[in-house]
């Protein structure tokens, strides 16, 4: 593949202007032969407003004041100190032309990444709690048998339609597919599961219109322990997790579930890394539904048997046991999330 040198462009650039081809025509006309490869309007412009002014050389003008050297260790210093700086914005720091910082960076071995997204902004505060309540859950009990005993619960809105724009390979010259723009309020219904190393004990989906309320989650968690006691779990001691919404937080819900005698988990606030369906169960039912549409709450319904009936042996159980090795990870890291 042709790719075009800088002095090749700029023979190009003459060749237009002296073809009285506007600038905006000429970008045009370069984007159209050399794609990717084709010069900004602003270079355009700066060479046109050279050629007017009948300077015809093609070499770059040497700029007063500005020097071409570019101290590495100064502009390692730099980034240390604020690694959020343009590249444009480091030329005009050290005096020196872009490419010269490109240059440097490039012998510096940096690149720029886009840092992840994380829950939230963890004060110390929240990072000792993180920190305390890991070391309590681990060194609750020896082993990991107790693991076995476990139950997790937390909500997800499921979509009903769930196709989203991704990119698509296409061959030179082809358009990708049209993909519909999706609503600004898509139709969704919450789903509500306490699940342990066997799957699903007890899930459901709210009535459209209802929100989490300590009533509500006291209802919830009758049912749930209705399930329990159907199960293998009944007359075992219990371990109970979930997260610290106002809900699950409320008197009503520790009264009701100190009557059960289970042993309600510590949860640090701001911790979804913490919590075995945000980190496992959720992220992988979404790419189950990715691309897939629903046109009923029953539709959803039969979706979610299928799904949950469907995940390989070990599945429920792996998700659960990483738990010991995510409060290891906050220990070891002061609290940092996974």
């Amino acid at each position: 593949m042709f790719v075009p040198t800088a002095i090749h462009i700029r023979h190009v650039l003459i060749y237009l202007f002296l073809s009285h081809t506007t600038m905006k025509d000429s970008e045009t006309f370069l984007k159209n032969v050399y794609n990717t490869h084709a010069p900004h309007y602003n270079t355009i412009r700066n060479w046109f407003h050279r050629f007017e002014k009948d300077e015809f050389s093609l070499d770059e003008k040497d700029r007063s004041g500005r020097p071409r050297e570019l101290d590495l260790d100064k502009l390692k210093h730099a980034l240390q100190s604020d690694p959020f700086q343009s590249s444009r914005e480091l030329a005009v720091t050290f005096g020196v032309h872009h490419s010269t910082v490109l240059e440097g960076l490039k012998s510096l071995g940096m690149r720029k990444l886009f840092g992840r997204f994380i829950p939230h902004h963890l004060t110390q505060a929240n990072l000792d709690r993180r920190v305390d309540d890991s070391i309590t859950l681990l060194t609750l009990h020896a082993g990991d048998r107790w693991l076995y005993r476990l139950i997790t619960g937390d909500g997800k809105w499921v979509f009903y339609d769930n196709h989203h724009r991704k990119s698509q390979w296409v061959g030179e010259g082809e358009s990708p597919q049209d993909v519909p723009k999706p609503d600004l309020h898509p139709k969704k219904v919450m789903l509500s599961v306490w699940w342990g190393v066997d799957g699903p004990i007890y899930w459901e989906l709210l009535p459209e219109g209802k929100t989490i309320t300590g009533d509500l989650y006291t209802t919830q968690l009758r049912n749930l322990k209705k399930a329990v006691d159907r199960s293998a779990l009944k007359d075992k001691k219990v371990y109970y997790q979930h997260d610290n919404a106002r809900p699950h937080v409320s008197k009503q819900v520790k009264q009701e579930l100190m009557g059960y005698g289970w042993n309600v988990l510590p949860h640090p606030p701001y911790s979804p890394d913490l919590a075995p369906s945000d980190y496992w169960l959720f992220g992988d039912m979404t790419r189950a539904f990715e691309g897939r549409s629903f046109n009923s709450r029953g539709a959803v319904e039969a979706a979610l048997k299928q799904y949950f009936a469907s995940r390989p042996a070990g599945f429920y159980r792996n998700g659960i046991h990483k738990l010991r090795e995510r409060w290891r990870h906050v220990v070891d890291n002061d609290g940092q999330y996974n």
